[in-house]
């Protein structure tokens, strides 16, 4: 495939909740109508098979030239220089990658261009939906505990205060740095995956073919995940992923559909002397200031352009919780936690079962990968 113009490299960062895992899922569905364009989305994730974990967890290999990752990102490199292809990349953990990584992703890739799209959305609801998720996945504390560190020193905090992960690489010469307002595309009834391929990639006549993923539990679910995550020690992290499911996949596929309302139940009504509200206002001079700072550090990079001279919401933010303690000591949440916990045992039959199919999944994308590149 032949170009009249330097072949590029675009980085889809997310960050996490904005609508990340479906974007990735219509990516990896549509990879081969989106090589008949010319744009590469290549099929090396282990640890996740639709996105590119493996590389943006090993950012000093790139900085170092050494290692799988950075032995994977090469032979993709070498095909899309072979085939004249542009590559698309995407995962959440490019957010975490500093300056000298993107510099170091900036001299592998030579003449090629390099973009890189990060979507902003509200830090208060990015913020609680990410505590959400991460709860029931069982790798989080309790919302209080989550949120008092970025409410102690609001302009310190990544997730309150997303500039500080952008300016850096926003300002890398030679780095064309896009960012998606995902308030303004929801308010303009667009599809992000959509928008995405016409701002990013130029690509006007492709829709998404898969639905959107990952949809909030009921907290009640969310919170019953992580306690029980808590209360019988179940493995989380990265380190666990390649070889065992995380506890939210436990209650997926391991519970019934009878079973889990009936811990809805028990928890909404049971559980209510627990239930508790977090409210963080708009209005703060914090939350301001960071909201003018990114109007005016970002400027003409912003998709869709904002309609006013706010990004965000002007109102309270609410989020509703639960205590810990107090629903340890609730009888009825209790006799349903303990009356779960056989499920969570590692010699628990369809557990076993569950976690010897993801070993093998991860082995069979260990293959693919070989095969194809």
């Amino acid at each position: 495939m032949k170009h009249d113009r330097p072949l590029r490299l675009v980085m889809h960062i997310g960050p996490h909740k904005t609508a990340t895992t479906y974007m990735q899922a219509n990516f990896h569905d549509n990879a081969e109508a989106l090589l008949k364009r010319g744009w590469l989305y290549p099929a090396i994730g282990e640890r996740v098979g639709i996105a590119h974990h493996d590389l943006s967890d090993h950012e000093t290999q790139f900085v170092k030239r050494e290692g799988p990752a950075y032995a994977d990102f090469m032979k993709v490199l070498q095909r899309a220089d072979r085939e004249g292809l542009d590559i698309l990349l995407s995962s959440e953990g490019f957010r975490r990658w500093k300056k000298e990584h993107f510099q170091a992703i900036g001299d592998i890739i030579g003449k090629r261009r390099l973009t890189v799209v990060y979507t902003l959305r509200d830090p208060l609801d990015t913020i609680y939906s990410f505590w959400a998720q991460k709860a029931s996945m069982g790798s989080a504390p309790s919302l209080p505990k989550w949120m008092e560190k970025p409410l102690r020193s609001p302009l310190r905090a990544t997730f309150m205060n997303p500039l500080r992960e952008i300016r850096p690489v926003a300002t890398l010469p030679g780095v064309d740095y896009k960012v998606l307002l995902y308030e303004g595309i929801r308010r303009d009834k667009l599809d992000i995956y959509s928008y995405f391929l016409q701002t990013a990639l130029g690509i006007h006549d492709m829709q998404a073919t898969k639905p959107s993923t990952n949809e909030r539990l009921p907290i009640e679910l969310t919170e019953f995940i992580r306690l029980l995550a808590k209360e019988s020690s179940f493995p989380t992290g990265k380190a666990n992923s390649r070889r065992a499911v995380h506890i939210g996949v436990v209650m997926r596929f391991l519970f019934t559909s009878e079973e889990k309302a009936r811990i809805i139940e028990t928890m909404s009504t049971a559980g209510a002397p627990a239930r508790r509200t977090l409210s963080l206002p708009r209005k703060s001079r914090n939350f301001r200031t960071v909201e003018r700072r990114l109007m005016t550090v970002l400027g003409e990079r912003m998709h869709p352009r904002p309609s006013s001279k706010s990004l965000f919401g002007s109102g309270t933010a609410t989020f509703t919780y639960y205590d810990d303690e107090a629903l340890r000591a609730i009888p009825e949440v209790q006799a349903v936690l303990q009356a779960s916990l056989k499920k969570t045992k590692k010699n628990y039959p369809p557990l076993a079962a569950l976690n010897m199919g993801k070993r093998l999944l991860v082995r069979w994308r260990k293959i693919r990968k070989r095969v194809r590149f």
